[in-house]
C-alpha cells in the first residue's frame, strides 16, 4: 500500500485534541502524542485490513510545493487555519516508523502519483482525497471504501474537469461558471482533450495562458513529469 500519510497524520492528531475549560475565561487545547500515534496506528490497521495488504508505505508532503512558483494563491485561504497541535511531531514519527518518502518541493499527491506511475512499481494507493482519480492507478478510498481501478483515459478526463472546474478550496479558480457537473457536460460532448479545455476559456474571453496554468495547479504528476536524479520537476504539457 502507498499510502497518503497527510491525511492519516492529520485525522489521528485532529481526533486526539482536547480542549480544556478552566474558568469563562481560561482555555487550553492539549493532545497526548501517543494517542495520536495509537489513532495513527488503529488507521493503518483498519487500512491493511481493508486491502488485505500488510506492506506499507507512506508519503508526505515537503513544506514547500512547486504550485506556489506558478501560482502564490495556492492554498493561501489556509494561512490562517490552525494545524492539530500534535501534526509535526506525528509525522516526524511516522515518517521513522515506516518506510516513507518525502521528496522536496512536492506534495504528498504528486509523490504518489510518480511512484504509482512507474513501471517498476505495483502499488495499491490508499486515500480518501477524490483528487486522486486523476492518476491511472489501482486506489483505495477509504473514506467511501470504494476500489477503483483507474485507467489512463479515465485519468485525463477527471484531469482536464478539475482543469475547467478549478479547485477553489486550494485557492485556484476554474474557468467562471464551470463547475464539475458542467466540465464533464462539455468532456462528454466535445471530448476530453485540451483542445476543448482551451477553447472553453477562448471563448469566455479568458486566455489560453490562463488555461494551462489551472490545467499545471490541476494536474498531479506521473512518473514522466519528474526526474528523480535532478530531483526537477517537468511541468505538464498539451499533447
Amino acid at each position: 500500500m502507498l499510502v497518503d500519510g497527510d491525511m492519516v497524520a492529520f485525522r489521528a492528531a485532529s481526533a486526539t485534541e482536547e480542549a480544556i475549560k478552566w474558568n469563562d475565561d481560561y482555555w487550553t487545547l492539549m493532545c497526548d502524542p501517543d494517542q495520536a500515534k495509537d489513532v495513527f496506528m488503529k488507521h493503518l490497521e483498519q487500512l491493511m485490513d481493508h486491502v488485505a495488504c500488510d506492506d506499507v508505505h507512506l508519503a508526505f508532503s515537503s513544506s514547500k510545493c512547486f504550485r506556489h512558483d506558478l501560482n502564490s494563491n495556492y492554498k493561501s485561504n489556509r494561512k490562517d487555519k490552525r494545524k492539530p497541535i500534535a501534526l509535526k511531531d506525528l509525522v516526524y514519527w511516522a515518517r521513522k516508523k515506516w518506510t516513507s518518502f518525502v521528496w522536496d518541493n512536492l506534495e504528498a499527491d504528486d509523490v504518489i502519483g510518480i511512484l504509482a506511475t512507474r513501471k517498476d512499481t505495483n502499488y495499491m494507493v490508499v486515500s480518501g482525497d477524490k483528487d486522486f482519480r486523476t492518476i491511472p492507478c489501482e486506489q483505495y478510498d477509504y473514506l467511501r471504501c470504494e476500489f477503483h481501478d483507474i485507467s489512463e483515459a479515465e485519468a485525463d478526463f477527471n484531469f482536464f474537469t478539475q482543469a475547467l472546474s478549478g479547485d477553489p478550496t486550494d485557492g485556484y479558480a476554474g474557468l467562471k461558471g464551470f463547475g464539475p457537473k458542467t466540465s464533464i457536460k462539455l468532456l462528454d460532448k466535445q471530448g476530453a482533450t485540451w483542445e476543448t479545455v482551451r477553447d472553453a476559456y477562448i471563448a469566455k474571453g479568458s486566455t489560453e495562458e490562463e488555461a494551462l496554468l489551472n490545467a499545471r495547479m490541476a494536474y498531479i504528476l506521473r512518473s514522466d513529469n519528474y526526474d528523480l536524479t535532478t530531483q526537477k520537476v517537468k511541468l505538464w504539457e498539451p499533447k
